[in-house]
């Protein structure tokens, strides 16, 4: 087996790079975490989703979700504008996006999920 068939991608630096040099207007906090608690200000997490294995040995699919948490909806959709250019401008693309939704008593929640095949041996986006 080639070193690159055995790699690992793992985006989560560049994803959270991308996250926190974006323009979105007002503080964000960009984590990991999700609120524990309704006054946490705006907040942008992101995990990988996925990550697997496809036909070919040196390429991987990976995905990352990023969830927007804001007070109404009007900011949800303007955060949403900002995260999915900086993560497009990263290689990823869009596979999902889905409705504003009442998640607490004050925070609105929109889910979006960005993704790409990864070629192992430089560790770059493709279409492959």
């Amino acid at each position: 087996m080639k070193e690159a068939e055995w790699k690992l991608v793992d985006l989560r630096e560049q994803v959270r790079q991308a996250l926190l040099a974006a323009e979105y207007g007002e503080a964000v906090s960009v984590r990991q975490a999700w609120p524990r608690e309704d006054s946490e200000g705006l907040i942008i997490t992101y995990q990988e989703y996925d990550n697997h294995s496809t036909d070919c040995s040196v390429v991987d699919f990976v995905e990352y979700q990023v969830d927007l948490w804001a007070y109404d909806r009007e900011t949800v959709r303007r955060l949403a504008q900002a995260v999915n250019r900086a993560l497009l401008n990263i290689g990823l693309k869009r596979t999902y996006m889905g409705p504003e939704q009442e998640e607490t008593s004050l925070y609105e929640r929109k889910t979006m999920r960005f993704g790409r095949n990864v070629d192992k041996r430089w560790m770059r986006a493709t279409d492959l």
